[in-house]
């Protein structure tokens, strides 16, 4: 049965709140259009990545017809980017033909927030992120990014290559690191909700060397990791 006939994408936003509200964090982005939800929020953990440059943790959902996506988020303070951590232990899909009634939907996505606000959930996600400063980048672009952006819509692919490649060569530093943050960084001004979702999911999949699926219909599809 598809999830909406349990809950709708205002529902999802409701429960999503009060969880990250009971977290003692705050809900930092939305955009619901009734048929798509994609929310983010950030939780009051800090940690320092390299000097002077600190990532707050959080907690991504992103809700269609058929299922609901929980991953950790983080949003790095330094320049405002975010990356979904879609390969995490506590990455949660929930589909409606798990349940019976709302109420058992209601409470798999309260579990699945509460899962992705776990402490180790964001002290994981910052270590990963110190270990892409010291790993070459050169292997993400032929196997990680340059498919990734093959398989986006067409258009799409052309409008987010050009300004990650701009501003990874810019900085001169070719880490893995470098390269997640041009691709978030992207995400960020990205206006289109799907392609920022997936960029941030390709951003936080590059510290350490893996890669979101794209498939047919996203609404339905299962993400898949490949690296």
């Amino acid at each position: 049965m598809p999830l909406h006939e349990f809950l709708t994408t205002a529902a999802i936003k409701a429960l999503f709140a009060e969880e990250i509200t009971g977290a003692g964090g705050v809900v930092s982005d939305t955009f619901d259009d009734g048929t798509r939800l994609f929310t983010r929020s950030i939780l009051p953990r800090v940690q320092e990545v390299r000097a002077a440059d600190q990532v707050q943790g959080g907690v991504a959902l992103r809700a269609g017809e058929r299922e609901v996506w929980v991953h950790p988020y983080v949003f790095r303070l330094v320049c405002r980017n975010g990356a979904i951590w879609a390969h995490a232990l506590q990455t949660c899909r929930i589909g409606g033909d798990e349940f019976a009634t709302p109420e058992e939907a209601s409470g798999a996505v309260r579990a699945a927030v509460r899962a992705c606000c776990a402490e180790e959930a964001f002290t994981a996600a910052a270590e990963e992120m110190r270990s892409a400063r010291t790993r070459t980048a050169e292997v993400d672009l032929a196997l990680n990014l340059l498919p990734f952006i093959s398989r986006l819509p067409a258009g799409a692919g052309a409008q987010a290559l050009r300004p990650i490649m701009e501003r990874f060569f810019q900085e001169g530093d070719r880490s893995r690191f470098a390269l997640m943050n041009a691709v978030t960084s992207v995400a960020r001004d990205t206006p289109d909700p799907e392609l920022r979702w997936r960029l941030e999911e390709l951003g936080g999949g590059i510290a350490v060397g893996r890669t979101p699926v794209l498939q047919p219909d996203d609404s339905a599809a299962e993400t898949a990791m490949v690296g």
